[in-house]
Order: structure tokens, then sequence, then C-alpha cells
């Protein structure tokens, strides 16, 4: 597949007129690509901080479990976070915080997002029609 580079470099612009640290295209594309092999082998995890009163709204972040070897050979078990890949697509970071919050009712709002980034990914180029069908019913674990 071809990846839609005009509206990375849109996406990648945007944020980096609003951030004091811009990031590149390819970092984009890393994160991105990071994303869709969580999501394939069910290592996503979305940890739910808070609940609005209303319960119209929750903060939320994203975390992938990732295995890495140490120098003696042991193997660890790390939590990365998609903190950038969520404020380069936009989402609404929370103050002095890792979370993102999102607002919605009445509906699976942690399906809603992972639906919504696994389709803007489709259509970016990142996976092709059908793969990109399958993930966006992945709701990753909650915590």
């Amino acid at each position: 597949m071809k990846l839609n580079t005009n509206e990375i470099d849109a996406i990648v612009k945007k944020y980096n007129k609003k951030n004091k640290y811009g990031i590149s295209s390819e970092i984009f594309i890393n994160n991105a690509k990071r994303y869709i092999k969580a999501i394939k082998e069910g290592r996503m995890i979305c940890s739910i901080g808070s609940v609005s009163k209303s319960g119209m709204s929750r903060t939320i972040k994203f975390l992938e479990m990732t295995k890495s070897k140490t120098f003696s050979n042991e193997t660890r078990h790390y939590l990365s976070n998609f903190y950038q890949f969520f404020d380069t697509l936009d989402y609404n970071p929370v103050k002095d915080s890792d979370y993102f919050r999102i607002g919605g009712c009445g509906m699976d709002m942690i399906f809603h997002t992972n639906y919504t980034i696994i389709h803007k990914l489709g259509r970016m180029g990142f996976i092709d029609k059908a793969t990109t069908e399958t993930l966006a019913q992945r709701t990753p674990a909650i915590v």
C-alpha cells in the first residue's frame, strides 16, 4: 500500500505548529505502525483515569505491553504510552497528565476511539481495507 504522505505531512505540520518540540513524518509513521502492531497482536491496553459525574466524558490513555531482554538476558515487560501519537492526531490532552479527554456517552468510547484511529490509519494507507475492518473491531483491554 502507498502511504498518503500529503495527509501525514499536514498532520505533522499542524502538530509542530502548536508544540515546542516537533516531530518528523517518520516519527509519526513509526508511531502509527507501532499502534497497528499492538492492536494486531492484542497487546494494547486502555487505562481509564476518570469518568465525569455526568458520564459525558472520560480520561483515557492507550498503552502497549512490550517485551525486552536486559543485558543479563532476563525478559522484562514494559508499558509504552501513545501520548505523542494521540496528541498528533489532535486528541484533547488533560493538563499535567498523560491522559486524554474523550467526550461521548451511550456507546463504548474505547471501542469508538480505536475504531476511529484505525479507520484514519487505513485512509492514510497504513493498512488495507480488510485489515482496517478487522482491527477496528478489536477493543483494547481496559484497566
